[in-house]
């Protein structure tokens, strides 16, 4: 007797893509940026997954960026639109960077000894102003 349905392993793909699907939806809402914000010590993105924090010890600038600095970039590693730009990024202009931006308007450029960081900020010149008369003391 044939069968009329779907064959076992087509119905087991189905599935498996599924929650392939599934788990990485979950990890971009996991590192999805809720906030930022900072403090007389740190730079934090917070996150379902814990906090991103950078000390402002390791801070050597920060400045308000427009979208023209992040185009062309080459996703390395991250996701580039579902739940925002997150991951590892490289361009002509700034080399490779880490992004965390909801939306591509009001971006901020915080660059360490080590790395450089794009993040998307509802008051980038507010925030900016902040961050360097925290770094000036």
């Amino acid at each position: 007797m044939e069968s009329l349905g779907w064959p076992t392993e087509v119905l087991w793909l189905k599935y498996l893509l599924f929650l392939v699907f599934l788990v990485s939806f979950l990890v971009v809402l996991g590192y999805m940026p809720i906030r930022l914000k900072a403090d007389g010590e740190k730079i934090a993105v917070s996150r379902l997954f814990g906090a991103l924090e950078i000390p402002l010890s390791e801070v050597t600038s920060v400045a308000p960026i427009s979208k023209s600095y992040i185009d062309g970039s080459i996703r390395t590693f991250g996701s580039g639109g579902a739940g925002g730009y997150l991951g590892r990024f490289k361009n002509k202009t700034l080399g490779r960077y880490t992004m965390y931006a909801t939306e591509l308007k009001h971006l901020v450029l915080v660059r360490t000894r080590q790395k450089k960081y794009v993040f998307s900020c509802t008051q980038p010149e507010e925030f900016v102003a902040y961050v360097q008369a925290r770094l000036k003391r």
